[in-house]
């Protein structure tokens, strides 16, 4: 559409600056809200649209002015003591993410423990505030004390995103992993290695973080089968890293998977515990594949299952930040943005060409008793 007005005319007809009208058109906090809908209304009113050249052209000016100053984005973690986070090699994974993004495109970065005593919502609001700390990164949760979470802060100072699902209000600007996309592929991987009764076992906690996207994946992927290959879930009960192996070796001895997808490495560490043999017996994947487990776990195999590639995660949700910063978008949005990202799925020694682990196998070898290992 033709540009019938300017940003000049414009001020001339609202009565304000220049400066105030370009501020208000770009919604920016420092102008009070009645101002801004004025503006707003009246620019709609006559026909003003931005020049996309000039609008570039500002967008540079402003970026190459906020990289001589420097500005601080702060990532927020809402653990129940201040680095507890690191505890969890996903989480560190996904702060370096971040960190690394907002070094490369100028900012300097900040971490800072949202839930420290006696630290309250409009306590720390103020803090951000005073120190010029416009973008933030929100954190996730402790996956066990707080598998969703319910956040407060001043939101009309800053530019926001979350990392992942669990944060369910308020609603923000996300990055996540797309789980259900990463549960199918690994499903569809499993099959054709040539597995035919693939199991789903996952912590309670996890499911929830990402609204049972996880669960829904293998759901509709086990109701597609014939109702003799299908295979009942088995749900954990949460307990940070530990499971339930009596359990465990039950709904193997029922449901007589000849693989199982999981949301944890762990599951892998409770099967070997069990005695079962990976992949002679049973093959392994999971959900869930960070690049450090190998040496985290010390385990000789190497798992196959989903990357979910948390140092982008991480970037993603700085890159979320900084257009707002740069469109000068504060406070919650409307319309939230949920960028989801791709896994890449990781072969690995937990699982086997089924018809080549066959022809290895001479009946009659413990090999070959798929129950020798079960227990209870």
């Amino acid at each position: 559409m033709e540009r019938m007005c300017t940003v000049r005319q414009l001020a001339a007809l609202a009565g304000f600056s220049r400066t105030t009208v370009s501020l208000a058109l770009r919604n920016h906090p420092s102008i009070p809200e009645g101002t801004r809908s004025r503006i707003i209304d009246l620019a709609r009113e006559h026909g003003y649209t931005p020049d996309p050249l000039v609008s570039k052209l500002m967008t540079q000016l402003r970026t190459s002015r906020r990289k001589r100053s420097a500005e601080k984005l702060a990532y927020l973690t809402w653990w129940p003591t201040e680095y507890g986070w690191r505890e969890c090699t996903n989480d560190v994974i996904l702060f370096e993410g971040a960190r690394d993004r907002a070094l490369q495109i100028g900012y300097e970065f900040e971490h800072i423990w949202a839930k420290a005593p006696r630290l309250s919502a409009a306590r720390l609001s103020k803090i951000l505030y005073t120190r010029a700390i416009r973008g933030l990164i929100i954190g996730p949760p402790d996956p066990v004390v707080r598998p969703l979470a319910h956040i407060s802060l001043d939101w009309k100072y800053f530019s926001c995103a979350a990392i992942g699902l669990s944060i369910v209000k308020p609603d923000l600007h996300t990055a996540a992993h797309h789980h259900y996309h990463g549960t199918t592929l690994a499903l569809r991987k499993m099959r054709y290695h040539g597995y035919q009764r693939i199991g789903f076992a996952a912590r309670t906690g996890d499911i929830s973080r990402n609204n049972n996207s996880w669960l829904a994946g293998y759901h509709v992927y086990n109701q597609m089968l014939p109702r003799e290959r299908q295979v009942g879930p088995y749900m954990a009960e949460d307990q940070r890293n530990i499971w339930d192996r009596d359990a465990l070796a039950r709904w193997i001895d029922r449901e007589k998977p000849d693989a199982v997808l999981s949301t944890r490495v762990e599951a892998y560490l409770a099967m070997k515990d069990l005695g079962i043999r990976v992949p002679e017996d049973i093959g392994f994947a999971t959900l869930d594949l960070f690049e450090t487990q190998v040496t985290w776990l010390k385990l000789e195999s190497v798992i196959a299952g989903i990357d979910q590639k948390g140092r982008t995660l991480g970037a993603a949700a700085v890159d979320l930040v900084d257009t707002q910063l740069r469109s000068n978008e504060y406070g919650l949005p409307v319309d939230p943005r949920k960028v989801m990202l791709e896994g890449m799925w990781h072969e690995g020694t937990t699982l086997v060409h089924k018809k080549a682990l066959a022809a290895t196998v001479q009946p009659g070898t413990d090999a070959a008793d798929s129950g020798a290992w079960a227990k209870g």
